[in-house]
């Protein structure tokens, strides 16, 4: 069963991972792009690595800018969620919020480890 369940959350992180990035170069969808990846808890991406998932395209500065704005703005919604109860869970935190919200962290640590969740 144990097994059953890593697999589980191995695959929809996985998922969760391979968000693709936008095939325009509108500013709109990398700002709405930045802004779902923030949502999800995921890392921001560097310029760099985005222009090697382009496959040859170039990304504009417009564009990379678009995309930190969204993120910044999904950054700001995922830290208001509750982390004790992302914890219980058990979803997985990247860490995203711990420059905004040193607790949030200790928090989600303290719903991870919680018998919450079992019950």
């Amino acid at each position: 069963m144990k097994r059953l369940v890593v697999l589980a959350i191995t695959l929809m992180i996985a998922a969760c991972s391979s968000t693709p990035v936008p095939t325009s170069m509108m500013d709109k969808d990398w700002k709405d792009f930045g802004y779902e990846r923030a949502l999800k808890g995921l890392v921001i991406q560097s310029e760099s690595i985005l222009v090697k998932k382009l496959d040859g395209e170039t990304l504009k500065d417009t564009n990379y800018q678009s995309y930190l704005a969204g993120y910044k703005e999904g950054q700001a919604e995922y830290c208001q969620k509750d982390a004790y109860i992302l914890g219980v869970k058990g979803e997985s935190y990247n860490g995203i919020c711990d420059v905004i919200d040193w607790t949030f962290r200790e928090d989600y640590s303290s719903g991870r480890h919680s018998t919450a969740g079992g019950m």
